[in-house]
C-alpha cells in the first residue's frame, strides 16, 4: 500500500487565496478516505488507490461546499455575497477537478460511477430537507442520515474490494463515518453560523418545552439563548459519549478481523479520535 498523502495531494485544489479569503473549506473526508485507500490498496485495483481516494475526496469536497449555500432571500452585504459566490464558485472547481483526475487515468466508469452516487446523495439530501423544513426530523434520525450521506460516495468502491472484506469494510465505512459525523455536530454547536439545523438543534427541539421550541422557529435565533439551551442539554457530553460508544465499536471489529486480514494501517485512522476523548482533549467548551 502506498504511504496515505491524500490530504496534501488536495491541497493543490483548495489552497487558492481567493477561495480560502472568501469562503471556509469544509472538514477533509479523512477516515473515509484513508479508509478507501487501504482497502483499494489489497485489491487488483491498488495502482489506483491513491487517485481513487483523492477524486472521491474532491467529489466530497465539492458537494460540502455546495451546501453551505445559504438559500437566504433578501439583501446581502458584499462581503456575504462574494462569500456565497466563492462556495458556488468553489464547489463546482473541485467537481470539476474529478472529472479531470479520474478522465487523465482512463478511469471513465469510475467517473460513471461516482457521478452516479452523487444523484443518489443529491436525492437523499432533498427528502431530508422537505422533512426538515416542515420540522419532521428526530434528532437520531438527523444523525443516521447524515452518516448515510457520508458514505454513500464511498460505497462506490464497494465492488473492487475482496469478497471477504466486504463486510467489514462496509461496517467500518459506516463506523468511520459516524465519527466524522460527530465531529462536525461537535463543532457546529457552538457555531452561530451553523448550529440552525444541527444535531443539537433537533436534539433541542424534541427534548425542549414550548417556550424553547418556539425560540427555535426563529429566522434568528438568539445565541445567548442557543447557548445556554446547549449546556441545558449537555449536548457537548451527550455527543462525546456517542463517539466513545462508536470508538468502541470499531475496536470490536478490529480485534476479530486485524490479525487475520494484516489490516492493522486502521489503527491509525482510529487514533485520533481516541486522542480527542482523552480527559486533556475531551473537555468540551460551550462557553
Amino acid at each position: 500500500m502506498n504511504s496515505y498523502r491524500v490530504p496534501q495531494l488536495a491541497k493543490k485544489y483548495t489552497d487558492y487565496d481567493m477561495i480560502r479569503q472568501h469562503t471556509e473549506i469544509p472538514s477533509f473526508p479523512d477516515s473515509r478516505a484513508r479508509l478507501m485507500q487501504v482497502f483499494v490498496g489489497r485489491t487488483d485495483e491498488k495502482v489506483h488507490d491513491e487517485l481513487y481516494a483523492l477524486a472521491t475526496s474532491l467529489v466530497q469536497l465539492a458537494m460540502d461546499t455546495h451546501d453551505r449555500i445559504d438559500t437566504i432571500s433578501g439583501e446581502r452585504r458584499e462581503l456575504e455575497m462574494r462569500s456565497r459566490q466563492l462556495n458556488v464558485l468553489a464547489g463546482d472547481y473541485f467537481s470539476s477537478r474529478f472529472y479531470q483526475l479520474l478522465a487523465h487515468a482512463g478511469k471513465i466508469e469510475m467517473i460513471g460511477k461516482l457521478s452516479g452516487a452523487v444523484s443518489e446523495v443529491n436525492a437523499r439530501k432533498m427528502t431530508l430537507y422537505e422533512r426538515m423544513k416542515k420540522l419532521l426530523v428526530s434528532a437520531e434520525e438527523y444523525l443516521r442520515e447524515t452518516v448515510q450521506l457520508k458514505m454513500q460516495l464511498f460505497l462506490s468502491f464497494t465492488g473492487m474490494i475482496r469478497d471477504n472484506e466486504v463486510s467489514l469494510w462496509n461496517d467500518l465505512l459506516a463506523e468511520f463515518s459516524y465519527c466524522e459525523a460527530i465531529m462536525e455536530e461537535l463543532r457546529r454547536m457552538n457555531d452561530e453560523q451553523r448550529f440552525y439545523h444541527s444535531y443539537a438543534f433537533w436534539h433541542i427541539y424534541e427534548y425542549g418545552n414550548d417556550d424553547e421550541r418556539k425560540m427555535l422557529r426563529q429566522p434568528e435565533p438568539d445565541t445567548r439563548a442557543w447557548s445556554g439551551m446547549v449546556l441545558k442539554y449537555r449536548i457537548g457530553e451527550f455527543l462525546l459519549d456517542k463517539l466513545r460508544e462508536c470508538t468502541h465499536r470499531i475496536q470490536l471489529l478490529l480485534q476479530d478481523e486485524e490479525d487475520q486480514l494484516g489490516l492493522h494501517e486502521i489503527n491509525a485512522i482510529l487514533e485520533p479520535y481516541l486522542t480527542y476523548l482523552q480527559p486533556s482533549h475531551a473537555a468540551v467548551r460551550e462557553d
